[in-house]
């Protein structure tokens, strides 16, 4: 169901140095030469890639092909069998917070596809010190961290980003109280329904569909818990609308804060909600 990564593996990934380590131990020093994104533009493919490799083996691709935004990570460990998403932790800078995000495995499990590309493209544009690190794939076994250094240049991807439409800086996340969810399957853990929303799945595309599929989507929540400014950050199978049909059943859709939230006393309004909507087709 997924596009394999092959398709623009044909580039030259650059090199740096990076370290893998267990993240229960201290940092290595990172190398003092900076590495940058290498862009190239492909109009045979309706393609704008960047990329960046490290002697580690971890490749970063991200790439708007066909209208459609995708960050990639390869050389990664293998994914667990029968595992359709891993989560990684991505921390840029010496100040920047660790934030763990979801990304779906691969045809290759060496491989994954970020759920929120776009999100996570932006914070990768800061450059400086980058981690990655990756849970361990047993209960209390050690985690993986590759630290990195980046040149801190954000043209590269701010071209992948411009060529399929998405803003290099999105005033939604400049003004959100806080990003509620990281790309996981439904909601983040401090919001619930009221009245769900009920997207129909869609037309044929060509005589075909998809048997299955997710969406998953970025809104800014109001008082009454509507959703608005909403932005597919990603869906799968491509090509089949599946994004548009959920944005379409969003109006008449209301989320409410859970208990522990409310107690808190912040508002609903004014945060930035990330959730995903699951597909199945009925035989």
């Amino acid at each position: 169901m997924l596009r394999s990564i092959s398709a623009v593996l044909f580039l030259c990934l650059s090199s740096s140095a990076a370290w893998a380590q267990e993240a229960s131990q201290p940092p290595a020093p990172v190398d003092s030469a900076r590495e940058d994104w290498t862009l190239a533009r492909l109009p045979e493919h309706d393609a704008v890639v960047a990329t960046i490799g490290f002697t580690s083996g971890l490749n970063l691709i991200a790439r708007c092909q066909g209208g459609v935004y995708d960050l990639m990570i390869s050389g990664l460990p293998e994914a667990p069998k029968n595992q359709p998403t891993r989560e990684l932790g991505i921390q840029v800078g010496d100040e920047g917070e660790s934030k763990t995000t979801v990304w779906t495995v691969g045809s290759q499990r060496t491989m994954a596809f970020s759920r929120i590309p776009a999100l996570v493209a932006r914070d990768l544009a800061e450059g400086g010190k980058l981690q990655v690190v990756i849970p361990s794939d047993r209960p209390g076994g050690p985690r993986t961290r590759y630290v990195m250094d980046v040149e801190p240049s954000s043209q590269a991807i701010a071209e992948t980003l411009t060529a399929c439409g998405r803003p290099v800086i999105d005033p939604r996340e400049e003004r959100a109280d806080q990003i509620e969810g990281n790309g996981q399957d439904g909601l983040p853990a401090a919001v619930m329904w009221r009245t769900m929303p009920r997207p129909t799945f869609p037309e044929s595309v060509r005589g075909r569909s998809p048997r299955m599929g997710y969406v998953v989507l970025s809104c800014v929540a109001e008082d009454d818990g509507g959703l608005t400014k909403c932005v597919t950050e990603s869906e799968q199978p491509p090509g089949y609308h599946l994004g548009l049909a959920v944005q379409r059943s969003l109006p008449r859709a209301r989320l409410k804060l859970t208990d522990e939230a409310a107690a808190s006393g912040r508002p609903l309004a004014g945060r930035l909600i990330v959730f995903s909507v699951n597909f199945i087709m009925d035989n």
